[in-house]
């Protein structure tokens, strides 16, 4: 089992933000929303991959496991949560009167 130093992972991290912020700077509100789509598909995919890697007997350390499980929760909490202030925003606009 091999030890990775912090450094080397925040520094993937940090490298792709910045490609990220880059992408999402330059593009319009669809491409915002589908850029946060895939996102989340892939955390969900990964997670699914993880959990069925233990089940078939790959040795995964068992927080790899968790951190992704809770890496994919929490960003579709996040989807979840501005789908809700999209929703009330459009609803608050339909009750407007002109």
């Amino acid at each position: 089992m091999s030890i990775e130093a912090i450094g080397a992972l925040g520094t993937s991290a940090g490298v792709a933000e910045t490609q990220a912020s880059a992408r999402i700077a330059h593009a319009d509100f669809s491409a915002v929303v589908g850029l946060g789509l895939e996102g989340v598909d892939g955390a969900l995919k990964g997670a699914d991959q993880t959990v069925r890697a233990v089940a078939a007997g790959q040795e995964i350390a068992t927080h790899d496991v968790m951190i992704s499980l809770e890496q994919a929760r929490m960003r579709l909490m996040l989807l979840a949560e501005v789908r809700n202030r999209v929703v009330e925003a459009y609803q608050e606009l339909s009750r407007m009167q002109l």
